[in-house]
């Protein structure tokens, strides 16, 4: 069965500024974004610094840190199974059981190109196939970012043009086209949207 998981841990002195809006809201909007996307079974984890008040469908899982930082976004890596691993500001816009269906079938994990430097990858979306627990086990703290830039990987968008794109790389300024998950780095977070950027969060995020 495909596992999708994220995170979510309470903001602290590493915590950008950026990422200091999520909380358990954040969590129900991701799950029901994949439940309405995907029409095959999936295990919904979050990895969290302590107990959430959550549906029981969505599975909690209590990260190794006890500090939390952005590396910790590699923790995930360490159950081994095929996962869809995306961060909380993340919309699904569209039918994705094709990414599911190569985490279940491939051997190598599948990044973004980075939209702005797209010879390399960013790791605002990760299919990850069976197998890659290495990825947490040889991590020593790394940036999440560089470290998943050395790991063995392809790009999904060359596999899936256009299906897992950035919003302030491609959905800013040229819509939403063919996009199936919509992913947000840095500023601008889906809730701040606003004209027609808000009409297509409001059908998408909740």
């Amino acid at each position: 069965m495909l596992t999708v998981a994220t995170l979510l841990w309470d903001a602290n002195d590493a915590s950008l500024p950026f990422s200091r809006c999520y909380d358990e809201s954040w969590v129900r909007k991701l799950h029901d974004g994949f439940d309405r996307n995907l029409k095959q079974p999936f295990r919904f984890v979050l990895f969290t610094d302590r107990e959430r008040r959550l549906p029981a469908h969505i599975e909690q899982v209590r990260m190794k840190s006890k500090k939390p930082d952005y590396s910790s976004c590699i923790e995930p890596y360490r159950f081994g199974v095929p996962m869809i691993l995306v961060g909380l500001d993340t919309v699904v816009t569209g039918s994705i059981d094709h990414l599911a269906d190569y985490c279940l079938n491939a051997d190598t994990i599948a990044l973004p190109r980075d939209p702005f430097f797209p010879a390399r990858a960013c790791n605002g979306v990760a299919l990850i196939p069976e197998g890659q627990q290495h990825v947490w086990r040889n991590h020593r703290g790394e940036n999440d970012m560089e470290w998943m830039r050395a790991q063995d990987h392809v790009f999904i968008d060359d596999r899936c043009p256009g299906q897992v794109v950035s919003f302030k790389g491609h959905v800013r300024d040229h819509g939403l086209g063919d996009a199936r998950i919509v992913y947000f780095h840095g500023n601008d977070k889906p809730h701040e949207l606003t004209g027609a950027h808000a009409q297509w969060v409001r059908e998408h995020w909740h």
